[in-house]
């Protein structure tokens, strides 16, 4: 008997005005890879997700962003973001669902 395969994760985005849309997440895929193909006007990254730029800035309003690596660390750091809730898309893997409001650059 096979196991049955678990849903993919949702990634719901939330955007000033309009309504929310929603994506899929695939295993392994992070939020600027699952974002990128909605629009590319959608999420800015400069360096192309390369962790380098701190563009692609996303607030987590509901779910688990999953666990904060060094180089993401690093950067925010770097960039004085202090607020736990901001992200870099480019690093960020959730484990399930997430809701995340796009932080455009100035």
């Amino acid at each position: 008997m096979e196991t049955p395969t678990p849903p993919m994760p949702s990634l719901t985005i939330l955007p000033e005005t309009g309504p929310p849309k929603t994506l899929a997440l695939y295993p392994g895929q992070n939020l600027l890879q699952a974002i990128t193909p909605a629009g590319r006007d959608t999420i800015t990254a400069l360096c192309g997700g390369g962790c380098i730029c701190g563009t692609c800035r996303v607030r987590v309003v509901d779910g688990d962003p999953g666990p904060m690596g060094e180089r993401e660390a690093q950067l925010r750091r770097q960039l004085a973001i202090t607020d736990p809730a901001i992200r870099l898309a480019c690093q960020t893997h959730p484990p399930g669902p997430l809701s995340v409001a796009i932080i455009k650059p100035r």
